[in-house]
């Protein structure tokens, strides 16, 4: 009997495996800090950061060992200082979701309240019971009620969200990048993901903003991979957590669809409801809020470079200095105008949207609006957008330290002191002409003609393989 032969594919390249793999590994993960945290709190959240690493490995990330470990070494050092230096309940938002953890003293507890408040409410429901779904069963799991724990929590979804915007990246960016400044572009991204202090801050207090830019790029996700029915129930939710999470989804959206029309109608829209609602003075505001998107922390006051808040402010003027040499690489290549200009609409469009936040926070406390009033603590908020920011940044550099010689649009290489060579399309296309319309004698009279200036390489390449080649030529 003859055997059939069943090629298996290789389990790292399997994505079924590979994500069974993960569950498991995650599970794992939570039971090994259950057991070493109800021990000793510090040493568990040790062992959590340590056994971190091998999940990291397992992901899907581009072959740069070098920018791994440096993206991660450093989110590491970076995790471990606020760890110390940080108070997790770091506001009223803060204190109101860890209330529920002491609260409540079992998960069934809290389940009851929350399905009844969603029910009753559903998008209007608060934030509290809403977010609670996500990190009360964590914390009942756990069995403990220290606010620290949530930097578990949150560091877990810190490296999904930068996983995740690689992979976005990697399969669907469609803007124009070469080989070697694909690679570059993947190193910075990463590594500026990982290391950003704006990131590691809010992933190591008590809120829900890295929830938020998980949840919006897993939504981003699904919709561009064409699986709706799970789009839409986490959507669901997401809105209920955040009612605007739309924007910064379609924003995400339509940068990698590169649907320039849509997003720039997205922004229309937007500036009308401003103007609608608040006027000139919130369309005044919109563009400073957008500008503040890069520059925040403000580094121009002093405060803003007390030790707390000194990490967050220097990557604010890295930012600052990042925007400005993205207007160098904008008017130097029009390559990357596109690019650019889409960025520049969505990040504008979410400005108009904290806008409208911020004045419905001002009025409903009874306080005045003017020029420059934000509202709300647009620091934070701006979490979801920060991988935009990091991307403009990336395409940023991949042009500015792009190899010397480069390709033009129509594939034609190109030197920086003989100008621009001609394709080797170009160069063959009148011999292989040559030999397909002409006759042998023709031909003999071009290689005769031609001789003195192309030399003998050139009239044996026009010759027919089937004539005699002159001896002289030969040698």
């Amino acid at each position: 009997m003859l055997e059939r032969k069943v090629d298996l594919q290789p389990a790292r390249d399997n994505p079924f495996v590979q994500t069974m793999l993960l569950w498991m590994y995650a599970v794992l993960l939570m039971l090994t800090t259950k057991w070493v945290t109800q021990l000793d709190l510090d040493v568990g959240l040790v062992f959590f950061f340590i056994l971190l690493l091998p999940f990291f490995v397992m992901l899907k990330w581009p072959n740069q060992p070098a920018v791994l470990y440096i993206g991660l070494m450093v989110m590491l050092i970076g995790k471990g200082m606020y760890a110390l230096t940080t108070d997790p309940l770091f506001g009223p938002d803060a204190r109101g979701y860890f209330r529920q953890v002491t609260f409540y003293p079992q998960l069934n507890d809290f389940l009851r309240y929350a399905t009844e408040h969603i029910t009753d409410n559903w998008l209007n429901s608060s934030a509290y019971p809403v977010f609670g779904l996500l990190y009360m069963p964590f914390y009942k799991f756990l069995d403990l009620a220290d606010p620290l724990v949530i930097i578990t929590f949150n560091s877990f979804l810190l490296v999904l969200c930068c996983n995740m915007t690689y992979r976005l990246n990697d399969r669907f960016f469609p803007y124009e990048l070469s080989e070697s400044g694909k690679r570059t572009y993947n190193a910075v991204l990463i590594i500026g993901l990982l290391a950003s202090p704006a990131l590691m801050y809010m992933s190591s207090v008590f809120g829900k903003d890295i929830t938020c830019a998980f949840l919006g790029l897993l939504c981003t996700q699904l919709l561009l991979n064409r699986r709706y029915i799970l789009f839409i129930i986490v959507l669901f939710y997401t809105t209920m957590l955040r009612d605007y999470s739309i924007v910064y989804i379609l924003s995400f959206y339509f940068l990698f669809r590169r649907s320039f029309k849509a997003a720039l109608l997205m922004l229309v829209a937007a500036l009308g409801i401003v103007f609608w609602k608040v006027g000139l003075t919130g369309l005044l505001n919109s563009f400073m809020l957008t500008v503040f998107l890069f520059i925040s922390p403000n580094p121009f006051k002093a405060f803003n470079w007390d030790t707390e808040f000194v990490m967050r402010t220097a990557e604010a003027v890295y930012m600052m200095i990042s925007f400005g040499l993205s207007v160098t690489v904008f008017l130097r290549h029009k390559e990357t105008r596109s690019f650019f200009a889409m960025c520049l609409v969505l990040l504008f469009t979410f400005g108009c949207t904290l806008v409208l936040v911020g004045f419905v926070t001002v009025t409903e406390r009874n306080l005045e609006y003017g020029v420059g009033t934000i509202g709300d603590n647009m620091v934070r908020k701006k979490v979801p957008v920060v991988p935009i920011l990091y991307m403009m940044n990336a395409y940023t550099l991949a042009w500015l330290f792009r190899p010397k010689a480069a390709h033009s649009k129509k594939g034609e290489a190109c030197h920086p002191r003989k100008g621009q060579i001609s394709s080797l399309q170009r160069i063959s296309e009148p011999a292989y002409g040559a030999v397909l319309d002409c006759s042998e004698a023709s031909a003999q009279e071009r290689v005769a003609r031609d001789r003195p200036a192309a030399g003998a390489l050139g009239a044996r390449n026009a010759l027919l393989p089937s004539q005699t080649v002159d001896p002289e030529v030969r040698r």
